[in-house]
């Protein structure tokens, strides 16, 4: 299927998969307990991952013997993890709900801002040092309660082959709440094992090319 007829499938239902998230949340978030509106976000994420035609892949890197998934190890423990999409977010929620830290522009993204909102995001604006305390006192909640909490460190996206320097201040919370840091590894491929730079969110681009690139992308796999 050519690019344009990919488009053509996937923007009605992406369209009709953001209005049904944005109606449905805003119609049952007054009644709808915090752990009935995790669930609803990770099958909201599948979905977004499926009609985009991003498959994800969960690989288990430790103790063969004891594989674990990401749900299993997620509650309570901050997760860490390289940045290199928009797509990040959804791809870690479809296989385990958390509370990200993230750039504060996010909150303004049209229907998605507001729909990750809801997943208890904290957000941060981009170099703004006084802002970390108050990001570490809701980092530490939401681990206090047994809610993950995920982190890009590395405070921008980046495609590799290297990660950037981190910023480790705000892995304090961990610390503070004495909670396991769980290492999560992002990467975009294309089914033949070439990669998938259609997700890539890099530099200047706009939320709205890098949409229209991952649209019209055949066989991308995180």
């Amino acid at each position: 299927m050519i690019p344009a007829l990919r488009r053509a499938a996937r923007l009605p239902l992406l369209t009709l998969l953001l209005v049904a998230g944005l109606v449905g949340l805003a119609l049952m978030q007054p009644w709808l307990p915090q752990q009935g509106r995790r669930v609803l976000i990770r099958w909201w994420s599948c979905l977004l991952m499926f009609i985009c035609g991003v498959k994800v892949q969960e690989t288990w890197a430790g103790d063969p013997a004891r594989p674990r998934t990401l749900a299993e190890l997620a509650p309570g423990r901050l997760l860490v993890a390289n940045h290199v999409s928009w797509l990040d977010i959804f791809a870690i929620n479809s296989l385990a709900t958390s509370a990200f830290v993230a750039k504060a522009e996010i909150k303004r993204w049209p229907v998605i801002g507001w729909l990750v909102s809801l997943a208890g995001t904290v957000y941060i604006a981009r170099g703004n040092r006084r802002a970390v305390p108050d990001v570490l006192r809701q980092m530490r909640e939401r681990l206090r309660t047994g809610f993950p909490v995920a982190l890009f460190p590395e405070g921008t996206t980046n495609a590799g082959p290297e990660l950037k320097p981190f910023h480790g201040n705000l892995l304090q919370a961990a610390i503070d709440e004495e909670a396991e840091i769980v290492p999560v590894g992002l990467k975009y491929l294309h089914t033949d094992g070439t990669p998938g730079v259609e997700a890539y969110y890099l530099d200047e681009t706009t939320f709205m090319q890098s949409l229209w690139a991952v649209v019209g992308a055949k066989g991308l796999v995180v």
